[in-house]
């Protein structure tokens, strides 16, 4: 049959069949005979089909060039545990408070240097859209060996920009649940004060009757629209300010009791900036300190492994300011509000509690006492040394010590910032490179706490 034919045949057919005033052309049939265009448009090839007598546009010879798309997103734990899967995005977990969050990702290959670095060298428009302003951003760069290392996409993006050519990503960046750790709690936190920044400034400011005052209780009904994360943050940042204030009125080292069980609830003291200007104030305070934790074993069991790195790292940080842990896993002393003991109480409450915090300077309740006395006699991480009473807690924890010991030592050097860089202005990673780099020389800084220098 004649092209010119043919194409009237299928120009009539889809008028008949669809009401459509279509023009099929002897070029487009022989276009698609010499298989320049493999899959016309279903009209046509349901109008070929007839006319020809085949059952399906595949007996024509048709077929789809196109290859599937790749996956739109992938948990950031199934890449860690060697999903080769095509991803567009990742997808970062949440937790009790953490919403979880889907950041964009860019895939490159990574040449081995040796030395602690690997090279990347993402082509222009991948760097494009690691330097997007409306999103997160991590480059996964594999190696030869399929193993994975991540970068914070706007940190490697604005290297390139002074530098042409391949960039450096450091070989501590290796995906494991260390890197995932930092990443979930940087990128959860990020975004939700992000969200609410606005709010929070505002809520500061309605709030500022409340500072100075010995005792007050804050209902969350001041708060309605803050997220649960910015909630917390509030709460954090007020019992902050109320512990330093009083903190100048007790007569001896205090005992510190903290209400944080879990990783999520830990990272606090790891990135957000006031936690660390307040560990910072209270070390140049009292030489010698001790805080308190209740972790009940099914607390343990309930929390991921890259969750519990996190709660190592947090009470790493503590030790680094001198402060000795002490841990209880008995669940009744963890309904008690977080207090500093000395001479009085200063009670700061703002975790798990009914609202959004609760402060007050007064004489010890017994339960206090009780806990102090408990924990200096009975601490299940008990040691002589701040080294033994980490791997102690590690063990507790599941931990492997060697392992974690020996990746803070290799992120020591290249720092966390190139893993994920927060943009809020309420976040720091000055606490996480401390505690790692605390662990990292711990053998040879014992007694010599880093984070007074």
């Amino acid at each position: 049959m004649p092209q010119g034919t043919l194409a009237d045949l299928v120009s009539a057919a889809i008028h008949r069949a669809t009401g459509k005033v279509t023009v099929v052309t002897a070029k487009s049939i022989s276009d698609w005979e010499c298989g320049w265009y493999t899959w016309p448009s279903k009209d046509v090839r349901l109008a070929l089909c007839a006319i020809l007598g085949a059952r399906t546009p595949e007996e024509l010879g048709f077929y789809k060039r196109r290859t599937p798309s790749a996956q739109r997103s992938l948990s950031l734990l199934e890449l860690a545990s060697g999903d080769r899967q095509a991803f567009e995005a990742l997808s970062i977990p949440g937790g009790r408070s953490f919403t979880g969050v889907e950041v964009a990702a860019q895939r490159s290959t990574a040449e081995i240097t040796g030395h602690g670095w690997l090279m990347v060298d993402p082509p222009d428009d991948q760097l494009e859209a690691l330097n997007r302003l409306d999103r997160r951003s991590l480059l996964i760069a594999t190696d030869p060996n399929n193993q994975h290392y991540v970068a914070d996409g706007r940190r490697i993006a604005s290297r390139s920009d002074l530098r042409a050519g391949p960039q450096p990503m450091a070989a501590a960046n290796v995906l494991d649940d260390l890197t995932v750790g930092i990443i979930w709690a940087i990128t959860n936190a990020d975004t939700a004060l992000l969200a609410d920044d606005a709010q929070l400034e505002t809520s500061q400011r309605r709030l500022f009757r409340y500072h100075g005052r010995t005792a007050s209780t804050v209902t969350l009904d001041e708060v309605p629209h803050l997220n649960p994360v910015a909630r917390h943050w509030l709460g954090s940042r007020f019992c902050a300010q109320h512990i330093a204030r009083n903190l100048k009125l007790l007569w001896y080292p205090p005992f510190f009791w903290t209400r944080d069980q879990r990783g999520e609830e830990a990272t606090s003291w790891l990135i957000w900036s006031h936690k660390f200007e307040y560990l910072q104030r209270t070390a140049r305070r009292f030489a010698i300190m001790r805080r308190g934790f209740c972790i009940p074993e099914s607390e343990v069991r309930a929390s991921p492994a890259y969750e519990r790195v996190m709660l190592l790292l947090a009470m790493s940080l503590m030790e680094a300011f001198g402060i000795t842990v002490e841990l209880t896993t008995d669940p009744s002393f963890g309904e008690v509000e977080g207090f500093v003991l000395a001479s009085k109480a200063i009670v700061a409450d703002w975790l798990r509690g009914p609202g959004l915090w609760y402060v007050d300077f007064c004489a010890p309740k017994p339960a206090y006492g009780e806990i102090d006395e408990h924990l200096a006699a009975e601490s299940v991480i008990a040691q002589p040394t701040s080294g033994g009473r980490l791997q102690a807690l590690a063990e507790y924890l599941n931990v492997p010590w060697g392992w974690f010991h020996a990746r803070c030592m290799e992120l020591a050097a290249a720092g966390v910032d190139g893993i994920a860089h927060p943009r809020s202005r309420l976040l720091s990673t000055k606490g996480l490179d401390t505690a790692i780099r605390y662990v990292a020389y711990i053998n040879n800084l014992e007694g010599v706490h880093l984070a007074r220098r």
